[in-house]
């Protein structure tokens, strides 16, 4: 058992929730998982209907696992649902911590968006990329409210992540820009006073 897990535990005990995953403030990655988890657009739930009309012995192998996908996915949504009300039990705790630690969830919400909405959000994330620095700190600050989150469709919701990445990256760079700034300042005050202690 890994040092992680050992940690998970414990904070489990503590009723402590563990996130795993980029954190929007009010919208950490288990409400998130919980928003996609649920989600089924009419492409699937038609597809689910589907598979779940044949029998087990004539679902193909590719079929079988196709269905195991979406009922774990449905399981997972409410085992999130139960972690974020805190009312799961030490064994669900660790199952929805072990998926969040192995899952991921760009790749859940690629297989929830249609062609046309992909469309659109590529094109709605590169116009928003090219915005400047502070409104695009003010557009993912709009959305990290829970309130403004949960009305948010599901296209906006998976532009926010992205959008959001993309700030936290540009945060970043600022920051170790300014963290860069201030060592050279100090360097050349520490070389003046150098200077000016050996020419006293």
């Amino acid at each position: 058992m890994n040092l992680s897990r050992i940690v998970a535990k414990e904070m489990a005990k503590g009723n402590c929730k563990i996130e795993k995953g980029n954190i929007l403030e009010g919208i950490t990655p288990s409400i998130e998982w919980q928003k996609w988890l649920s989600y089924e657009p009419d492409f699937e739930k038609n597809r689910i209907e589907y598979l779940e009309t044949k029998k087990e012995s004539e679902l193909s192998h590719e079929e079988t696992n196709e269905l195991n996908f979406y009922r774990r996915n449905k399981f997972f949504a409410d085992m999130f649902k139960l972690y974020n009300t805190k009312k799961c039990n030490l064994s669900e705790y660790m199952l929805v911590y072990d998926f969040m630690s192995n899952e991921s969830i760009e790749k859940i919400m690629l297989s929830k968006l249609t062609n046309e909405e992909l469309e659109y959000a590529k094109k709605e994330i590169n116009r928003l990329n090219e915005i400047p620095e502070k409104e695009l700190s003010i557009k993912v600050n709009e959305g990290k409210n829970l309130a403004v989150y949960e009305k948010l469709s599901i296209v906006d919701s998976y532009i926010l992540h992205v959008i959001a990445n993309i700030d936290f990256v540009r945060c970043n760079e600022n920051l170790n820009n300014e963290i860069n700034s201030q060592i050279e300042e100090n360097n050349v005050m520490r070389q003046r006073s150098l200077y000016n202690s050996l020419n006293i």
